[in-house]
């Protein structure tokens, strides 16, 4: 473990001072942004959202993981995905619309429990990478999230996404000055057992070890699977 003053630091990026909360998705990006927060001294609440995944899902198990490496309460929020709520009367919803009922609905949900914990900021792993594949999910975004917070709670909550301009091996070079343990990060979106290696957000982790340098630790169905940043063979 290293000391505060080796922490890396984020120019230009204004932190809270008090009592955070972090979106923690089990995932290398937000196991990242919670080992960069806990090691800078401040104080960090963890909140996981589980979307009818169960007590199984592994992705839920690493996000534990991290929180008690770090001495950080954890919380569940335990509810339907909310693009499915809209399965019956809005049958063929996808791509940005889909997205944007997931993230409002949860991004409002975190500001109700941060500001009924007394949470003065939310921090959310959305990193460049993200926002290249969901226009949506820029800074401006999250500023009106955090006016309409403003407007129905009255406070000065604000939600801040220090990671939004790196990439995942940017970050992921973050991790390993932090000591971040990525073998118990979770990043597959299809498999529950065990990293299937040839999805979307399996490739992005494969790819960013690559090209950090660092051997992958992760366990693949697929481990032959070849990939490059432009494509998989």
């Amino acid at each position: 473990m290293i000391g505060a003053q080796n922490t890396p630091k984020l120019r230009n990026y204004q932190m809270s001072t008090k009592k955070s909360l972090i979106l923690l998705s089990g995932g290398l990006d937000s196991a990242t942004l919670a080992f960069w927060l806990a090691k800078q001294g401040y104080t960090i609440e963890c909140l996981y959202f589980d979307y009818e995944q169960g007590q199984t899902n592994p992705e839920r198990e690493c996000a534990i993981s991290i929180a008690k490496r770090l001495g950080a309460k954890f919380n569940i929020v335990e509810t339907p995905r909310p693009r499915d709520s809209l399965k019956n009367c809005l049958p063929l919803l996808n791509g940005e619309a889909a997205l944007l009922t997931d993230i409002v609905s949860l991004c409002t949900t975190a500001v109700t429990f941060a500001s009924a914990s007394r949470a003065d900021a939310i921090y959310l792993g959305v990193n460049a990478n993200d926002r290249q594949v969901h226009p949506l999910l820029q800074a401006r975004f999250f500023r009106g999230i955090e006016k309409i917070a403003g407007l129905s709670l009255g406070n000065n909550l604000r939600l801040l996404t220090p990671f939004l301009n790196k990439d995942k091996a940017s970050i992921m070079r973050i991790g390993l000055k932090l000591g971040v343990p990525f073998e118990n990060t979770w990043s597959c979106s299809v498999s529950v057992k065990k990293h299937c290696g040839q999805c979307a957000d399996c490739i992005a982790r494969k790819l960013a070890f690559k090209e950090v340098g660092f051997a992958d630790p992760t366990g693949y169905e697929n481990k032959n699977l070849l990939v490059t940043s432009d494509v998989t063979i």
